[in-house]
């Protein structure tokens, strides 16, 4: 069975790079956004993950990856490429909710 997976299972893995299977990318995961819950019985609080890249001539594509983070454990997330107004990065999240 997977692990369900909440923020603080991310919280000591900021600031180390993450190799994306089956791709040439790597980048750092930068920050967690936390939310509240909608529904008082959900599961877990809600939370994204914010992963930076160099602004490069392709994107990483939508989809599911094994994330492979340094030092770290492998864990297969939905990465999606965010709309990223600064010219010198791009940004990737994964939302858990």
């Amino acid at each position: 069975m997977a692990e369900f997976l909440e923020a603080r299972h991310f919280e000591p893995l900021v600031g180390k790079t993450v190799r994306f299977g089956g791709t040439t990318f790597e980048m750092p995961l930068v920050k967690i956004v936390k939310g509240q819950k909608f529904i008082e019985s959900a599961k877990r609080e809600p939370f994204i993950l914010i992963f930076r890249s160099p602004k490069l001539n392709v994107y990483m594509p939508e989809g599911l990856y094994d994330c492979a983070f340094d030092d770290g454990p492998t864990y297969n997330i939905y990465i999606t490429p965010i709309h990223t107004i600064e010219p010198e990065w791009q940004d990737y999240q994964a939302v858990f909710n």
